[in-house]
């Protein structure tokens, strides 16, 4: 699930026996919501081209706000969109995103280039902002806030190390640019399941009793828990990273929690690595396809993942069994087929299908295409005649054609994988 918000549901990724049709529904439900409040807050009309302004460089201002109460509020950061009616798109320094409408600003004024935080500093400023009791450590790419064990704090951030490490290799093999952060990637890690639902509800509503962790695109952040602790008020004990390991591998449901964490780092990266741009139209199908192919456990390693488009044996038996034509062709023109939740499970399934066959059989022509996707701004708009063009540009064929290769590319896979 990546809060822009879209979300991800499936019979690996279920957590609490949820059907996957109501978990995804919420999430949809907060998508749409989401992107009528920024239509609304900038004026962007859904006939027309949005009246931005897209920042070729990012500037540094400062921004006073008047409020309700009539105090003045200060933010400063990078301005990435001006809409022509004052609204802004401001990035502050801890990479979160402010939707600030143009009639609330009092004064701006541009600020010279200001030093970002340290990672230390970052880490102060995120703790001081979830309640008491939070730690946080570093390491090379990430920081993670915790207030459970610091032994599932390191064995988080090793998954996560191993992840980052093995996405940028993978994109950079294929030829595609990708980009290091600018500050460490946060993650939020809660101690038991009660304490993560009550945070994350601010966030995504009632979705948070169905998701055992999200990214979301206004902050930048991961939000999760502790699984070994997931049923329990009390933090857990201060184990080491050998023993939070062997714990979380015992657990029953370890697949699918790897799973989901694997997963929303995977969109985490994506939007931090230039794969994709926050806020902007970022075809639903590629964002969850790149996340799905990426998301596959492997229980026999101690971080419990390890490689790159291992099959995902349920999004593989789900479409094996109801491979549907030319479902594919419709969320390649617009996402409504995950907004569904009577099709949602299956075209996430279709999605992993699509973005399998073009990151081994079409890799060079898939790096092209997210290259030119990656071009569109913040709270751009698109159509789904320009989404159809950029495929059809990109791999030389319509969505339909594709078809037969892909089921032939599955046939083989199918194969290859039994004993």
């Amino acid at each position: 699930m990546c809060i822009r918000y879209s979300g991800e549901a499936s019979s690996t990724l279920r957590s609490n026996k949820k059907p996957m049709g109501t978990r995804y529904f919420y999430i949809c439900f907060l998508y749409i919501c989401f992107v009528v409040i920024l239509g609304t807050t900038l004026n962007l009309s859904a006939q027309a081209s949005p009246p931005l302004v897209k920042q070729k460089s990012a500037k540094i201002i400062e921004v006073s706000l008047r409020t309700p109460q009539g105090i003045q509020k200060k933010l400063h950061g990078k301005l990435l969109v001006e809409a022509l009616d004052g609204s802004l798109l401001l990035e502050d320094d801890q990479q979160i995103l402010h939707i600030i409408p143009g009639e609330t600003i009092a004064q701006r004024s541009a600020l010279s280039e200001v030093n970002p935080l340290t990672p230390k500093q970052l880490g102060q400023k995120t703790v001081a902002s979830l309640p008491d009791g939070f730690s946080f450590i570093t390491t090379r790419h990430y920081l993670i806030c915790y207030n459970t064990s610091l032994g599932y704090a390191r064995w988080s951030a090793a998954l996560l190390e191993r992840l980052f490490t093995g996405f940028h290799a993978f994109w950079s093999q294929a030829g595609l640019e990708v980009r290091q952060p600018e500050q460490p990637l946060v993650v939020i890690i809660f101690s038991n399941r009660n304490d993560y639902k009550r945070a994350a509800e601010k966030e995504v509503g009632n979705a948070s009793h169905s998701i055992v962790g999200y990214y979301n695109q206004l902050t930048n952040r991961i939000t999760t828990y502790d699984i070994t602790g997931s049923d329990s008020n009390d933090p857990t004990t201060r184990q080491s990273l050998s023993t939070a390991g062997n714990s979380i591998l015992r657990n029953p449901q370890a697949s699918s929690l790897i799973a989901t964490l694997v997963h929303e780092a995977t969109h985490q990266l994506a939007f931090n690595a230039g794969l994709h741009v926050r806020l902007s139209p970022t075809p639903v199908w590629l964002s969850e396809g790149i996340a799905t192919y990426f998301e596959t456990p492997d229980l026999t390693n101690s971080r419990g993942w390890q490689s790159i488009g291992a099959i995902n044996e349920a999004r593989l038996e789900l479409i094996l069994k109801q491979f549907t034509p030319g479902l594919i062709s419709r969320f390649i023109v617009e996402d409504e087929p995950f907004h569904n939740p009577d099709e949602a499970l299956l075209a996430y399934a279709h999605a992993w299908a699509l973005v399998s066959f073009l990151a081994t059989m079409r890799r060079e022509d898939f790096c092209k295409y997210i290259a030119n996707s990656k071009k569109k701004a913040p709270l751009e708009l698109d159509s789904p005649s320009e989404r159809l063009n950029e495929f059809k540009n990109a791999f030389h064929s319509e969505p339909d054609d594709l078809e037969p290769a892909i089921i032939q590319y599955l046939n083989a896979i199918t194969r290859r994988k039994r004993p």
